[in-house]
């Protein structure tokens, strides 16, 4: 059975938690939620050699009129950045001859459920620190690279904190002394609004997530999915983000800039001492692929971190991405088509 769909909620999410590649978005009831809020089919598929599970992949499938879609994460970008297969704990601590044995199996697993699948058009993007995509590039898959900023907090915060650009930092002092603090939220009402706000905009492009999505992975998941508030001494809000705080301490999605104030400087760095005092290694702001952005983000010194997309389509798939990025993709068109845009 080199290749099945996985039924059982406990073992997918055991081999979840043990697999160093395996996140939040990974797990059973993240996808299922993803599952009913995009419209896609869920397929948990697993990847066997000898009864032994190499490697899961979570696909999501849509037919429309004609065309087969096959996605890894489904095209809700701005919320699931990566997901693409997790490689088992024993992949991690193999040695390289191993590693590539194991590798063949999967992408061979992956090609096989392509077949059965015949998708016209098909994306897998993989989390960051899995970079072997030799068997894809070998295959004839089409490769993408993105990125994502990550910080290491194993250093000691004064040296973290001198690492931070100069300008940051006399930012940083004057919220401090203005007394602002962060307070972790209890319900998504403040967070959803301003979000809201942001998406709802006319030249930006991205969907809009469904405030019922957020809710049910809030209450799937109160250990790991967390809403901060950041308010100055007045009370007065200048600043929300929801975090996930698995494995990873995650920037996962933040609210905009609130009456133009920069609070959302301090903010960060408020997330990120919170982040080294639960002890977690390492702090990541998804997404380094925004000029407008980018250079915000960089003030706090953070490493580079890529990842990798490969795809394959047909005629009929290129025609439907055209589509796609011509005219549905339009903001005020998207929004009569895209039925999670609310």
């Amino acid at each position: 059975m080199p290749v099945e769909i996985i039924t059982d909620r406990d073992t997918w999410d055991t081999f979840i938690d043990e697999s160093p590649w395996g996140l939040l978005f990974h797990k059973w009831d993240f996808l299922t939620i993803t599952e009913r809020h995009t419209g896609y089919t869920f397929l948990p598929y697993g990847v066997y050699k000898s009864e032994e599970l190499f490697a899961v992949c979570p696909l999501f499938c849509r037919r429309t009129n004609g065309v087969t879609v096959v996605l890894s994460p489904p095209p809700m970008q701005a919320v699931i950045p990566y997901l693409g297969v997790v490689m088992s704990k024993d992949y991690a601590a193999a040695k390289q001859n191993r590693k590539e044995s194991i590798l063949k199996v999967v992408a061979g697993g992956l090609s096989e459920v392509c077949r059965d699948l015949a998708p016209n058009y098909l994306s897998i993007t993989f989390v960051p620190g899995f970079h072997d995509i030799r068997p894809f590039i070998w295959d004839g898959y089409e490769t993408g690279i993105h990125y994502s900023y990550a910080i290491d907090l194993t250093p000691p915060l004064e040296t973290l904190w001198g690492a931070l650009n100069a300008r940051l930092r006399t930012s940083l002092r004057k919220f401090e002394k203005e007394g602002y603090y962060l307070e972790e939220g209890s319900d998504l009402t403040l967070f959803y609004e301003t979000v809201r706000q942001r998406f709802s905009r006319p030249e930006v492009n991205t969907p809009m997530i469904s405030r019922g999505y957020f809710e049910d992975i809030f209450r799937a998941y109160p250990e790991y999915v967390h809403v901060y508030h950041l308010y100055d001494r007045a009370g007065d809000l200048k600043g929300v983000v929801m975090t996930q705080e698995y494995k990873r301490y995650i920037l996962w999605v933040g609210g905009p800039k609130i009456e133009g104030s920069s609070a959302n400087e301090y903010l960060q760095w408020s997330l990120l001492r919170d982040a080294r005092e639960k002890g977690f290694p390492e702090f990541e702001n998804t997404g380094a692929n925004n000029p407008n952005l980018n250079m915000h983000k960089a003030k706090y010194n953070p490493e580079l971190s890529i990842f990798f997309e490969v795809s394959r389509k047909d005629s009929v798939g290129r025609a439907a991405e055209w589509a796609y990025s011509n005219i549905i993709n339009r903001p005020l068109i998207k929004k009569m088509m895209v039925p999670y845009i609310r």
